[in-house]
C-alpha cells in the first residue's frame, strides 16, 4: 500500500511539474510577443511621422478592414492598437511551440536556442510575412480599401475635432512599398521576440535548477 501511495504522489507530482512548465513557456511566449509588439509599434509611429503620415495611420486601416467605415475616432485607433497587440501575444506563444514539444533535455533546447535564436527569430518574421501578412493585406485590406466608394478619405479624430486625412488613394498607390517595408518589421519582431524568449527561458531553466539544489527532501518513517 505504501508503495502505490508513492507511485500516486510521484506521477502527481510529474503531472503538475509537466503542466507548470508548460504554462510558464506559454506566459514567456506571450510576454515576448507583447514586448515585440510594443517595439513594431514605436517603430511604426516613428515612420508615421517622419513621413508625415497621420498618427495611427496603421491601425486606422486596420479598423477599416474589420469595420467597414472611413471615419475614426482616437478609440478606434486604441482599439486596432489593441488587436495588433493582441495578435503579437499569441503568436508570441507560437514561436514557444518547439519548447513545448520538445522539453525532454531543456538544456540541450536551451543552448540550441541560445546559440540560433537571432537565426530563428529572423526566419519566423520572415515565415509571419509570408504565410500572414502578405495574404491578409492582398486578400482583405486591399480589397477593402477599393471597396470604398462614398469616402476616399479617412478622417482621423480626436476629441477636440477632426487632426488628419488619410487619402486612400494615396495608400493604394503605394501598397507594393508598403508590403515590402513591412518585411523589415516582421523580421524585426521576429528578432526581437526570439531574444526575449531565449533569455527568460535560460532564466527560467537556472532558477528551476537552483530550486531543484535547495530543495531537501526528508524521508517517510
Amino acid at each position: 500500500m505504501i508503495t502505490l501511495k508513492f507511485r500516486h504522489n510521484k506521477y502527481g507530482i510529474g503531472l503538475s511539474y509537466k503542466l507548470e512548465f508548460k504554462l510558464k513557456i506559454i506566459v514567456i511566449g506571450l510576454v515576448a510577443g507583447l514586448i515585440s509588439s510594443i517595439g513594431v509599434s514605436a517603430l511604426i509611429v516613428m515612420v508615421e511621422k517622419v513621413t508625415f503620415v497621420p498618427t495611427g495611420a496603421f491601425y486606422l486601416v486596420l479598423m477599416l478592414t474589420l469595420t467597414k467605415t472611413s471615419l475614426y475616432s482616437i478609440y478606434m485607433i486604441a482599439a486596432g492598437l489593441g488587436i495588433h497587440f493582441a495578435a503579437g501575444g499569441l503568436i508570441g506563444i507560437v514561436m514557444v511551440l518547439p519548447l513545448l514539444l520538445h522539453n525532454r533535455n531543456k538544456r540541450n533546447a536551451s543552448r540550441i536556442l541560445d546559440k540560433y535564436a537571432p537565426v530563428y527569430g529572423l526566419c519566423f518574421g520572415f515565415g509571419l510575412w509570408l504565410i500572414l501578412f502578405l495574404p491578409i493585406t492582398y486578400l482583405m485590406i486591399v480589397p477593402a480599401l477599393n471597396g470604398i466608394k462614398d469616402s476616399p478619405t479617412i478622417t482621423q479624430q480626436d476629441p477636440t475635432g477632426r487632426v488628419a486625412f488619410l487619402v486612400i488613394g494615396d495608400v493604394l498607390s503605394i501598397q507594393n512599398k508598403i508590403v515590402i517595408g513591412a518585411l523589415a518589421f516582421n523580421m524585426f519582431y521576429g528578432l526581437l521576440a526570439a531574444i526575449i524568449i531565449d533569455s527568460y527561458y535560460r532564466r527560467y531553466l537556472d532558477n528551476a535548477d537552483r530550486d531543484s539544489t535547495q530543495h531537501v527532501r526528508i524521508p517517510n518513517p
